[in-house]
């Protein structure tokens, strides 16, 4: 073939890719990247708090969103409440009127409980103000041949880089005292396994190094006897490491010291760390040691003493 023929089909060819790429340039968004969202959304006085809220922590509390932020997945649209055999939750956007009391629920049940250095660090992208968040789930009735579903009303749902909160209705201002512990746990709850899922809170040398993660163990007496309390099967320190950060949010003092047995080898997932501290499942003290290890390093680095939340989540035990 003629070099110079050659050449110039290249260079055409070239110029022509380099054109095209021009033309989608405008469509393209990088990788990884999140909508974005012109702060403030309205004109209301609350506007500001929000706004004061994304200076301070860099996390967006939306009350204007899409859809795509609350159902879309990597194969398409899910939304629960278009087939019958779906599962997941279902999500509307806060009333108005409402919001500067959600907000105020906000702040006393999530917020206040962690030092700003925490809050800039973990929080998620984007926070939900909703008036509804309904976690769907989905039976076979052998009766009828039909999936039922059923919804039931969450304080708070937990996706990606985001969190949905509920009460952007009428309900936040009839709260009880019980009301709002439920709410605070629930979403705390949501925040620590937030934290977990984007692997931001990664364990420190002394605490990988402080079990025995290598060799087999076929029971939780034998994972508990090593301080690993995650479970025993396919364990690693990260799933050890926010398991402990977990038993601190979810439950009190008084429940990880209470008496409680171990339980069998064929429950799965790992059942809720109750008892933990008791010698009745710490039989070597290395669950302690190890829980304490945990609840220093984020008391040392952000300020912050997770078994406080726990025991607001559990006032009465």
């Amino acid at each position: 073939m003629n070099y110079k023929y050659t050449l110039s089909l290249l260079t055409l060819c070239a110029l022509l890719t380099l054109n095209s790429c021009k033309k989608e340039e405008g469509a393209l968004t990088p990788s990884g990247s999140i909508d974005s969202y012109v702060l403030p959304q309205g004109n209301n006085a609350f506007d500001n708090t929000i706004v004061g809220y994304y200076q301070k922590y860099n996390s967006y509390l939306l009350y204007k969103f899409n859809r795509k932020d609350i159902y879309w997945r990597p194969d398409g649209y899910t939304i629960p409440s278009e087939r019958a055999d779906s599962t997941g939750h279902e999500v509307e956007m806060a009333e108005v009127a409402y919001i500067p009391a959600q907000l105020e629920l906000i702040k006393t049940s999530l917020f206040d409980l962690y030092s700003d250095k925490f809050l800039k660090k973990f929080l998620p992208a984007k926070i939900f103000l909703c008036s509804k968040v309904d976690s769907v789930s989905s039976a076979f009735d052998f009766v009828t041949f039909k999936y039922h579903k059923s919804a039931v009303s969450v304080g708070a749902y937990s996706y990606d880089n985001s969190i949905c909160v509920n009460y952007g209705n009428v309900k936040v201002a009839t709260m009880t005292a019980a009301d709002k512990v439920v709410f605070l746990k629930k979403i705390n709850t949501m925040f620590v396994e937030n934290i977990a899922a984007r692997s931001l809170s990664l364990p420190t040398t002394e605490f990988t190094n402080s079990a025995d993660y290598a060799s087999s163990m076929t029971t939780y007496a034998e994972a508990y006897g090593r301080g690993i309390i995650v479970g025993f099967s396919a364990t690693s320190p990260s799933m050890d490491w926010n398991m402990y950060i977990r038993a601190m949010v979810t439950l009190s003092e008084t429940k990880l010291n209470q008496e409680a047995q171990v339980p069998s080898s064929d429950v799965y997932p790992a059942p809720e760390p109750l008892g933990i501290l008791n010698p009745v499942i710490d039989t070597n003290g290395q669950i302690r040691k190890r829980y304490t290890l945990v609840r220093n390093y984020f008391i040392n680095t952000y300020g912050v003493d997770l078994q406080t939340i726990g025991n607001a989540a559990n006032p009465s035990n």
